[in-house]
């Protein structure tokens, strides 16, 4: 870890990201509050949130073939441009106008969801081609740490600035965190190899490419499907924490900011201490304590309501994610040749996408019908199912797990 952390790329990438990872959270934590305090507003937020699913759904098969095909860096630098431009401008018209209708806080959750979206292929193929395999299980610990870090900042400014600055104050906070970010990762050393910036024959040839790779690993494309689950689960919980604070706790905007700290914290722990767990007893038994450890929290959170529980079942619930996300991501970056990697990773995030807007639609009418406690209690069939699909695969992550724990020891 010291000799990643010497690395000035390194420095200048966590810099980057924590910058923008601070600014979007507070955005992403902010919006989804303000909108569920309005009448009608948590139905709004269902549908924004099936909408930029179903967006990112339809751009997938392209984006991920231009990913493989194009510079990372440009990539990486237009989309916070992008985050900067969407902010800098529903910031400016809140501000002119004075007053922030339902549709900017609909745009401004649209268009942070689509940058979160589309930044992190990048941002692992990017960290694929320019370090060394050695270092990607440290490496995914430190960016996971780095993130955890970011939200939990995010979540404590989240929870102050609500109730003291104006939204269009927050979404200009945010604009300044991406040109800080893109500013800094434009100073990162980069030289695009000849196979990435290659123009392939076309999206669905590409996408081809990247399918012949899964078809060759059915096993392994299973368990990395059922290990994706809890980060679609903890998504899915996005919409659902401001409607189970408000509605079912009847509690404040601090304990909903104050949860997202819980949250961070729980992933911060396990951003320090998976990559060596997982190198010394393997990623495959790692995971699965993890995602035993994600159904925890979430049944507290479905059979008993309570503020004094809502923080160590989010803490769990963190731990749990970020855990088998650590674990899977170092397996992805060992694992998937460079050239295929953006498609590779955009066939799992439109199994992401799909999953998320069956998901959300009948969480959305569970909400309207009920309350949130029946959508955490949903989350816990779905991860509990595929929690037993890993158990059932999971043979092929410890035979493809050996070299991590030999690049890293």
């Amino acid at each position: 870890m010291r000799t990643l952390l010497a690395d000035s790329r390194v420095s200048r990438l966590l810099l980057a990201n924590m910058a923008s990872s601070v600014g979007s959270g507070i955005t992403i934590v902010a919006v989804p509050w303000l909108l569920v305090q309005r009448e009608g507003g948590e139905r709004l937020y269902g549908y924004v949130t099936i909408l930029t699913t179903l967006v990112m759904f339809l751009i997938i098969p392209h984006y991920g073939a231009w990913l493989d095909h194009h510079s990372r860096k440009a990539i990486l630098l237009a989309g916070e441009a992008f985050g900067a431009l969407a902010a800098g401008s529903m910031a400016l018209w809140a501000a002119i106008t004075g007053e922030v209708a339902a549709w900017q806080l609909l745009v401004s959750y649209f268009c942070g969801m689509l940058y979160y979206s589309l930044h992190f292929p990048a941002k692992f193929a990017f960290m694929q081609q320019i370090f060394e395999r050695k270092h990607y299980q440290t490496l995914t610990g430190l960016i996971e740490i780095q993130s955890q870090t970011a939200s939990m900042l995010a979540g404590g400014l989240a929870a102050v600035l609500l109730d003291h600055v104006s939204l269009a104050t927050i979404l200009f906070i945010d604009a300044a965190t991406y040109l800080f970010s893109l500013g800094v990762q434009a100073s990162i050393p980069y030289a695009a190899t000849p196979r990435v910036l290659r123009q392939a024959a076309g999206t669905w040839h590409a996408m081809v490419e990247g399918w012949r790779w899964l078809r060759a690993h059915p096993k392994l494309t299973w368990f990395f499907l059922c290990t994706y689950v809890p980060f679609i689960a903890v998504m899915v919980s996005n919409y659902l924490f401001p409607i189970y604070v408000t509605h079912v706790l009847q509690a404040a905007s601090d304990v909903y900011g104050q949860g997202e700290i819980a949250f961070a914290a729980g992933a911060l722990l396990a951003g320090l201490l998976i990559p060596a767990l997982a190198t010394r007893h393997g990623v495959d038994r790692t995971i699965v304590y993890t995602m035993a450890m994600f159904i925890v929290g979430l049944l507290t959170l479905a059979i008993a309501p309570s503020t004094w529980l809502y923080f160590p079942a989010l803490f769990v619930l963190g731990i749990g994610n970020a855990g088998s996300r650590v674990a899977r991501s170092a397996l992805v970056l060992t694992l998937v040749p460079n050239h295929v990697i953006g498609r590779v990773q955009l066939f799992f995030s439109a199994w992401d996408r799909c999953l998320r807007t069956i998901l959300i639609s009948v969480v959305t009418v569970l909400v309207s019908r009920h309350d949130a406690s029946l959508g955490f209690g949903l989350l816990v069939v779905v991860v509990s199912t595929a929690f037993a699909g890993m158990l059932v695969t999971r043979r092929s992550a410890r035979i493809a797990g050996a070299p991590i724990a030999t690049a890293t020891g």
